[in-house]
């Protein structure tokens, strides 16, 4: 048996698909009675689940977190990197809490204290990595206060602005 591949087709006005066209009036009548186009998607659905359709993949759902509704491709990058709701992890005590709490948490948090052990002065814990890694370890016994600190912290911003409007 040969296989027609040049067999003559017609398009469905119903499912928009090409149908042979020997069997076009047989298709058109079961696919107009059984199936239903979706509106939002375009798939052809069947018609006694058209509404379970759209309610499990277009309805809009709402946040389990935060109780903003969405659409449902779009819930799980919500959840996982926009969500004011989503567990996030202080940097400086890895302290959980929401999202919508970390800047305040660590502005506080940032600025508490620990002491060098290599210089024998106290760092905030904000300033920790940049202070590591250009302390020169020399042992300090006059331990300056915070407002010094600042206060320098202050004059540097001042310089590199000064010189970058150079």
């Amino acid at each position: 048996m040969e296989a027609v591949s040049d067999q003559d087709t017609s398009i469905c006005t119903h499912c928009d698909r090409a149908i042979p066209a020997a069997n076009i009036d047989l298709h058109y009548a079961h696919c107009s009675r059984k199936l239903e186009k979706c509106k939002v998607c375009g798939d052809m659905v069947p018609r006694k689940n058209a509404e379970d359709h759209y309610l499990s993949t277009h309805a809009p759902v709402s946040c389990s977190l935060c109780s903003e509704t969405m659409e449902r491709d779009i819930l799980d990058i919500h959840k996982g990197e926009n969500c004011p709701q989503r567990i996030v992890t202080c940097q400086f005590c890895e302290f959980p809490l929401p999202a919508i709490d970390l800047a305040e948490h660590q502005e506080v948090c940032g600025n508490r204290t620990e002491l060098c052990h290599l210089c024998n002065k106290y760092v905030r814990l904000r300033e920790r990595f940049s202070h590591e890694a250009r302390c020169n370890g020399i042992q300090d016994s006059s331990v300056g206060t915070s407002r010094n600190v600042r206060e320098a912290e202050r004059e540097q911003v001042l310089e590199e602005a000064a010189a970058a409007t150079e």
